[in-house]
C-alpha cells in the first residue's frame, strides 16, 4: 500500500509541475501606414509635417547630413509553450511592420517605403 501511495504521489507531483504558457507582446508605434495611406504621399510634394500629422510621431528620427529619416516600427510577438519537468517547448512568432520616409533639406519627401504584415503571414 505504501508503494502504491508513493507512486501516486510521484505521478501527482509530475502532473502539478507541468504547465502551458502563452506569450503576447507588442512594441512600437501604432500601425496606420496601410498601402492606401502610403499611396497618398507624393515624392517632392509631401512635407515632413504632413507625414507626421498623418502617422504621428515616429519610432526614430535620424539625421543623415542634409537628409532626415522618419522610421516607424511596430513589433508584435505571439507564442505558446509547454513546460514539463524535463522538457520545455516554446513557439514564438514575431512580425515587424515598418515604414521609412526620407526628407531632403527642405523637409520635402525624397523617398519612402513601408511594409505591413498581412493576416495570412501571421
Amino acid at each position: 500500500m505504501a508503494l502504491s501511495l508513493s507512486r501516486c504521489s510521484l505521478f501527482l507531483s509530475f502532473v502539478l509541475l507541468t504547465a502551458c504558457a502563452q506569450y503576447d507582446s507588442e512594441r512600437g508605434v501604432e500601425v496606420n501606414w496601410d498601402p492606401a495611406t502610403l499611396d497618398s504621399f507624393q515624392v517632392g510634394t509631401t512635407t515632413r509635417a504632413e507625414v507626421m500629422a498623418t502617422l504621428g510621431p515616429p519610432s526614430q528620427l535620424v539625421s543623415l547630413g542634409d537628409e532626415t529619416v522618419l522610421y516607424y516600427l511596430n513589433e508584435a510577438s505571439r507564442g505558446q509553450g509547454l513546460i514539463l519537468l524535463v522538457y520545455n517547448r516554446f513557439d514564438i512568432t514575431a512580425r515587424y511592420d515598418r515604414a521609412v520616409f526620407i526628407f531632403d533639406d527642405q523637409d520635402m519627401l525624397a523617398d519612402y517605403s513601408g511594409w505591413v504584415t498581412s493576416d495570412e503571414e501571421d
